[in-house]
């Protein structure tokens, strides 16, 4: 599709369904074989919660990049990919990797037409970068509740033991 004397966000949102469908594409093949068949090919949100969280999220990242929302306005897109990521077995980097992936499909997708959109692609790089910086964050904030929560699992463990054998003493 020709994007000639359109602004970049015109040409984004002109090439948006193929753009968003290569984003999730590349989003599950970070998953294994089996996962990424079932998470791209079950449709429905109750059986595939995972999928479509990511269908929906990775759509409204994409919308508010076009808009050039404030990153900040992201954060429930965002915080509800991260989520997902944080309790998979995925490293921070995988984890929170995925923003980095539209920047590649952006770049490929646009490189014919690098040059005359050279400003308005380093500005919605910015912004994928600074969306990049906010899942990191979001992440840390994921595993420190996740480390908190066995923690307190570890310690009320602790003090049913010591409990019990306190009372096995005293009878």
């Amino acid at each position: 599709m020709k994007s000639e004397g359109l602004p970049l966000s015109a040409a984004l949102e002109n090439r948006r369904k193929a753009i968003i469908q290569r984003w999730i594409e590349r989003m599950l093949q970070t998953y294994p074989e089996p996962a990424t068949e079932f998470l791209s090919q079950e449709r429905d949100a109750f059986r595939n919660p995972i999928g479509h969280t990511l269908k929906d999220g990775l759509s409204a990242l994409f919308d508010g990049l076009i808009r050039a929302a404030d990153v900040a306005s992201l954060t429930p897109s965002l915080e509800a990919i991260v989520r997902i990521r944080a309790v998979q077995d995925f490293t921070a980097g995988e984890a929170v990797s995925f923003p980095f992936l539209l920047k590649q499909i952006i770049r490929t997708e646009f490189a014919a037409e690098a040059a005359r959109y050279s400003d308005e692609l380093a500005a919605v790089e910015e912004r994928i970068d600074a969306m990049a910086l906010l899942a990191f964050d979001l992440y840390m904030k994921c595993r420190e509740r996740i480390f908190e929560a066995k923690a307190n699992e570890t310690r009320r463990s602790i003090f049913m033991f010591e409990r019990a054998r306190q009372k096995q003493q005293s009878s």
